[in-house]
């Protein structure tokens, strides 16, 4: 049963996940890239299925380093679904650039639980989301995860709440410099792109497995959370953090000028990680049984809707 065969993490469940991933890639390649086929358009797909990967093996890593979830492949595999529900998230280049960025602040904003470095992840965190804000302009709300993460790990300092600001108009100010130097400064542009049109989601494709996990959502936060607080133990504050995270997530996309399931791909890390945490206390093995398979199901769905 698959509750089961992805209830521990053994290189071969870690396969499996990938040679789903790598299907969803080439079947969203082949769909929808609308190019002629080329040496470049090759090298193109190529680097963005390692960009792809990249970003899975981190958010494994994030996960694993920080203690947000037990010894299991769930998050693995409900990444893969999120991919898989919302295919187009694998080949919006921009996206996958920015969030792959983001993780590499992700991975300093969660360490911050410990007492090691705290003025240089504060610093790093704001420099890699300030890279992901010229990527990805909207990006530049995760600056809230920072100031949440001082607040949750009680690192509240004047010099603590200056540095985040510090380290996120770096390199932004390295960027405008470089452009001047190059003369071309006409290229600059931190325009916020929102749109609140919501047309698109009357499609199928994109309705049923929005409403699929939020409906998981919060039929999982509540009792989660409860159960978080009731045990006296350090993921007490990294689980508010990753529900903050959640939130700011949403934020960021319900504006988003995408609006074609690509836009999804920022709530992928606090989605799977939040899921898998309800998994690990549910004591019903039917229940996790079918959690699981509706996810898987809704998944391969959507391809033929």
């Amino acid at each position: 049963m698959i509750a089961n065969f992805f209830s521990t993490t053994k290189p071969f469940n870690t396969l499996i996940v990938i040679v789903g991933l790598t299907f969803i890639y080439l079947i969203s390649t082949i769909y929808y890239v609308e190019a002629t086929f080329d040496f470049i358009l090759f090298t193109k797909t190529v680097f963005f299925y390692f960009v792809l990967l990249t970003t899975f093996f981190l958010i494994n890593f994030i996960v694993r380093k920080n203690g947000l979830t037990k010894d299991n492949s769930y998050t693995l595999l409900i990444l893969v679904l999120c991919f898989g529900m919302f295919p187009l998230s694998t080949v919006n280049y921009r996206l996958l650039i920015a969030h792959l960025i983001l993780l590499l602040a992700y991975r300093r904003i969660y360490s911050l639980r410990t007492s090691k470095d705290t003025k240089e992840k504060l610093f790093d965190s704001a420099f890699w989301i300030g890279i992901a804000a010229i990527v990805h302009p909207n990006s530049f709300i995760y600056i809230l995860l920072i100031y949440a993460g001082i607040y949750m790990f009680n690192k509240s300092t004047i010099r603590n709440i200056v540095i985040p600001l510090v380290g996120f108009l770096t390199p932004i100010l390295i960027y405008v410099i470089y452009l001047l130097a190059i003369d071309n400064f006409d290229i600059f542009d931190l325009q916020l792109n929102y749109s609140f049109s919501f047309l698109n989601y009357n499609s199928l494709r994109l309705l049923i497995p929005v409403a699929l996990i939020l409906g998981y959502l919060l039929w999982a936060i509540f009792p989660t959370t409860v159960k978080t607080v009731t045990v006296n133990n350090e993921f007490r504050t990294s689980w508010f953090l990753l529900v903050i995270h959640l939130l700011i997530s949403i934020l960021l996309t319900i504006p988003s000028s995408y609006k074609n399931g690509s836009e999804f791909l920022f709530v992928f890390f606090p989605v799977a990680i939040i899921l898998t945490n309800y998994l690990q206390i549910i004591k019903e093995k039917w229940f996790k049984e079918a959690f699981l398979y509706l996810f898987l199901i809704i998944t391969i769905t959507i391809y033929f809707l």
